[in-house]
């Protein structure tokens, strides 16, 4: 038996099937991208690394990895339970270093329940 050609009207729809696809699946992955990358700052990555609680210290480490020729400048802070910022200290990674691992002491005038790096920015 001989095949028979498939109705044009098949092969359109099955095309426009396709092309939705491949539309949906770059959209998905651009938002994607979008959304890992939000709220950071290209080139700047910070972490908090441990921090140490007791009743009116936080001790914070953390690190910084950026570009070698910029300035960078992080927020360091202490919050309690309702993220109520407790005390904080601006960190500054200077020009000519990449990363920076390092530790601060912020003083708090009652227990924090926990402590960041964040808002990375160049100077």
């Amino acid at each position: 038996m001989p095949k028979t050609a498939e109705p044009a009207e098949t092969r359109r729809r099955r095309l426009g099937l396709v092309v939705i696809g491949v539309f949906v699946a770059v959209a998905a992955g651009g938002f994607g991208v979008i959304t890992v990358h939000a709220g950071q700052t290209p080139g700047i990555v910070s972490q908090t690394v441990t921090y140490d609680i007791t009743d009116t210290t936080v001790e914070i480490n953390f690190s910084v990895a950026k570009g070698e020729g910029d300035e960078v400048r992080c927020t360091v802070d202490a919050f309690d339970k309702n993220f109520e910022v407790l005390a904080q200290k601006e960190v500054v990674v200077p020009v000519g270093t990449s990363d920076l691992k390092g530790t601060e002491t912020l003083q708090t005038p009652r227990r924090a329940t926990g402590a960041r790096i964040h808002g990375c920015r160049t100077a």
